[in-house]
């Protein structure tokens, strides 16, 4: 399975739902793919979950839903024993695997490479809707109740190692840029003002 077709299957169903996604090339397929004014495409590894964990908490009417990796859900395991105690029903976290840290040319395993089992460690800290999926038809059926029921799910899917976010032609907006654009898009749609320039 390809992290970019689970992608171009995702991508049409996105509406109003806020959308948190990790530093990796699914920051890049994404961004190509789903240029929506509800993503916020973080530029550091380990912040994605954490981020949409506060969203969900503080916006309990919207759908958060957060694309992380292995590499990034690695370095930020401490948030799951949060989430599952939480259990906010309005978040889907979406952990696309590929088993390698692959940011730069050279790919290292990661631990999910070897005996860590993500989904297990979600369900150790109490999210009990985590489950892992191998195959794009499983991927689909599992996201679907994920965008649609009321309820924490938590989807380890195990993709393939490619690098064709490399051939992606990268955005023209930058990082504060994007934030911005992220914040003002919560102004509007909540009708509530979150930042006040200064001067």
């Amino acid at each position: 399975m390809k992290r970019s077709e689970c992608f171009e299957f995702l991508a049409p169903l996105i509406t109003d739902q806020l959308v948190i996604g990790s530093l990796s090339g699914q920051r890049v397929e994404w961004g190509h793919l789903c240029p929506h004014e509800g993503n916020l495409l973080v530029a550091s590894m380990g912040a994605a979950l954490g981020i949409g964990v506060g969203l969900a908490l503080v916006l309990p009417h919207r759908k958060v839903i957060v694309l992380e990796s292995d590499g990034s859900l690695l370095l930020s395991l401490y948030n799951l024993p949060t989430l599952g105690n939480l259990s906010l029903s309005n978040l889907a976290v979406f952990v696309f695997d590929n088993e390698v840290y692959s940011g730069t040319r050279i790919s290292e395993p990661s631990a999910t490479a070897g005996k860590t089992d993500l989904a297990g460690v979600a369900r150790s800290c109490g999210i009990e809707q985590a489950t892992t999926v191998r195959e794009i038809d499983s991927f689909k059926r599992e996201a679907e109740k994920a965008l649609e029921e009321n309820v924490l799910r938590f989807l380890v899917c195990k993709v393939a190692a490619t690098t064709g976010h490399r051939q992606i032609e990268r955005p023209n907006e930058d990082l504060w840029e994007h934030k911005y654009r992220f914040v003002r898009y919560l102004e509007r749609t909540e009708g509530k003002r979150i930042f006040l320039g200064r001067g």
